[in-house]
């Protein structure tokens, strides 16, 4: 079972740092991983959560209008999970970057 655990993440494209798979294992820290991108279900459950309204500028944007982004910055450790996930409009999400 946890052969089968390390191949899957070894295989995973979003896992960018390998060396970090048995940390990750034995801690369950995310951050070990690397992983910075949000899946399309965790886009699509921030979408719906927010009823499509960008927090910052307050406006409503179609999915497809919409970028991911981390509350909590991933540069801070700010992990990749649905609770710090939220959509911005594009043009929100640049002025924010990492801030």
């Amino acid at each position: 079972m946890l052969d089968n655990e390390v191949a899957r993440l070894i295989k995973d494209d979003d896992v960018t740092n390998k060396k970090g798979i048995y940390p990750y294992i034995l801690t369950g820290d995310e951050r070990n991983l690397s992983i910075r991108a949000f899946t399309d279900n965790q886009k699509i459950k921030a979408y719906e959560r927010q009823l499509g309204i960008c927090p910052i500028c307050k406006q409503h944007f179609e999915l497809a209008q919409m970028e991911a982004d981390h509350i909590t910055p991933w540069c801070e450790g700010g992990p990749t999970i649905d609770t710090n996930c939220q959509m911005l409009c594009r043009d929100c999400n640049r002025r924010k970057s990492d801030k």
